[in-house]
C-alpha cells in the first residue's frame, strides 16, 4: 500500500464543498467529526459525527458542510491488492458508523507521524499500518452490522429520519416519533441512536434548525411563521433553540445574509 496525503482535524467553514465527479483517482478514507451532507446515489443525506466512508479511485465525491463547520480526517492512499479491502468485509462509497473512533484517529495519527519520519523502513511501516487501519475498520463494519440486524426496524428509520429532514415542523415530540414507529419512547431512542450514532432529539432539533436557516434565508416569512412552520407555538422557545444552536438570533441570522 501507498499512502499520498494524509491530514487529521481538518477544520473548514459553513461553505465548504467537495465535487469530484470522476473521483480522486486513489483510494479516500473519510472520517467526519461534524456532521455532513453525503451524497450517495444521487441523493443527499445527513451523516452524524464518527461516521466513515471509504470511496474507490473512480467513485463520485460530492460531501459539504452542515452547519457552521466541517471537521474530517482523512487519508488519500494507493491499495494495490482491491481483493484485501473487500474479502475485509469494507463497503465502497456508503457511510458507516465507528464505534471504536479513538482507536482509528490513533492509527491515523501514527500513519502521519511515519510519513514524515527519517526511517530506512518508512514505506513498509507505512504499508503495515494502511493494513492494520483497513482491519480496524473491518471490525468496525462487522460491528455496525451486527447493530444493524438487532435494528429490526432499520427501514422504517431511515425513511422516518427522511422524513424529520423533509418536514421538521410536523414533529414536536420524541413522543409522537415513537408512537409513529409504535415503540416505547426509551426503546424508539435507543434504536434510533444505534441506527445513526445520534440521539433523536440532537437529529430533530438540527433538522428544525435547518428548516428555519432555509424559510430566513429564502423567504420573508416573519419569525413567528418561521416559527410555527418549525413546529413550535411559541416563537421565544423556537429563538432560544435557534440561537443556541447558531450563535445567532434568527434575525441576526436574515441580517448576515443580507450583507453578504
Amino acid at each position: 500500500m501507498e499512502l499520498h496525503t494524509i491530514g487529521i482535524n481538518i477544520r473548514h467553514g459553513g461553505n465548504f464543498c467537495i465535487d469530484r465527479p470522476h473521483g480522486s483517482g486513489d483510494y479516500l478514507l473519510i472520517v467526519l467529526k461534524t456532521n455532513a451532507f453525503l451524497t450517495i446515489n444521487g441523493q443527499e443525506i445527513m451523516v452524524s459525527p464518527d461516521s466513515c466512508i471509504l470511496y474507490k479511485k473512480d467513485s463520485k465525491q460530492l460531501y459539504r458542510t452542515c452547519g457552521k463547520t466541517y471537521v474530517n480526517h482523512y487519508i488519500h492512499f494507493d491499495c494495490f491488492e482491491e481483493d484485501f479491502i473487500t474479502q475485509k468485509g469494507i463497503p465502497f462509497d456508503t457511510p458507516f458508523f465507528l464505534p471504536n473512533p479513538i482507536e482509528i484517529e490513533d492509527l491515523l495519527k501514527m500513519i502521519s507521524r511515519e510519513k514524515i519520519s527519517s526511517s530506512i523502513s518508512k514505506a513498509e511501516n507505512i504499508d503495515l499500518l494502511l493494513k492494520l487501519l483497513l482491519l480496524k475498520i473491518s471490525d468496525s463494519v462487522s460491528d455496525s452490522n451486527v447493530q444493524s440486524d438487532n435494528t429490526q426496524h432499520r427501514e422504517e428509520l431511515t425513511a422516518l429520519r427522511a422524513e424529520i429532514y423533509s418536514n421538521a415542523g410536523q414533529y414536536t415530540s420524541i413522543k409522537e416519533l415513537a408512537k409513529k414507529m409504535n415503540q416505547s419512547i426509551s426503546h424508539f431512542q435507543m434504536i434510533y441512536h444505534t441506527q445513526f450514532g445520534i440521539s433523536c432529539y440532537d437529529d430533530l432539533l438540527t433538522a428544525k434548525v435547518m428548516s428555519a436557516q432555509h424559510y430566513l434565508s429564502s423567504t420573508a416569512l416573519s419569525i413567528k411563521e418561521i416559527a410555527l412552520l418549525c413546529g413550535y407555538e411559541h416563537d421565544t422557545c423556537f429563538m432560544r433553540i435557534f440561537k443556541k444552536r447558531t450563535g445567532l438570533t434568527p434575525t441576526q441570522f436574515r441580517t448576515k445574509l443580507k450583507h453578504h
